[in-house]
């Protein structure tokens, strides 16, 4: 006869005192705690790229970029994921050291474990967040960004394969070309328009 072990859910607060004191990275859903899994070379990368292109930007403004190890609170789900990237330029969001409540733009490099949680759950997650303007999904494995971007209450996608595509981070007024994204990544696939 199989045993199961029995996880006890924790609430928000021993969550977040539980994972100040872990050296692995750990999402909480709901009372549920996921570890978080390593990344590929690629995928530091590429959140790298971003990172350091985002920050250039936005010296002497009050946006503040964050790589990977800041979470972001989802209040009505209550919830807690760690973005590959995120941008803040709200100066009064400063409940914690550990977290921001109000960003405005979320980025995930896909990975093949995790796409399908960053293209639903997280996606339906970060929608909630009025702060929020742009999600930017980022594929590892071939040259291709989409952007989910609120449109006056509205959201829309646009996707960008081509090597001189810029796009638009909006809550930063910043124009990257998508080359810019994937400096120094090889082996990639080229998807072709038509696909």
């Amino acid at each position: 006869m199989a045993q199961h072990a029995i996880i006890p859910t924790l609430t928000e607060s021993e969550y977040l005192e539980w994972e100040a004191h872990r050296k692995l990275r750990h999402e909480y859903m709901d009372g549920h705690i996921f570890a978080m899994s390593g990344t590929t070379k690629k995928h530091n990368r590429i959140a790298g790229n971003l990172y350091s292109l985002i920050l250039s930007q936005i010296r002497g403004t009050p946006c503040q970029v964050y790589l990977a190890d800041v979470k972001v609170k989802i209040p009505q789900k209550r919830t807690y994921y760690y973005p590959d990237v995120m941008v803040g330029c709200d100066p009064t969001d400063n409940e914690s050291d550990y977290y921001l409540t109000r960003p405005c733009l979320l980025i995930e490099v896909l990975s093949n474990s995790t796409k399908q949680v960053d293209r639903r759950e997280k996606l339906l997650a970060y929608q909630t967040l009025a702060s929020v303007q742009e999600y930017v999904l980022v594929s590892q494995h071939q040259r291709r960004v989409e952007v989910y971007w609120r449109d006056q209450g509205q959201w829309r996608k646009d996707i960008y394969q081509e090597e001189d595509d810029q796009i638009d981070f909006r809550c930063l007024d910043l124009q990257v070309r998508l080359a810019e994204i994937y400096e120094g990544v090889s082996t990639l696939k080229v998807v072709s328009s038509a696909s």
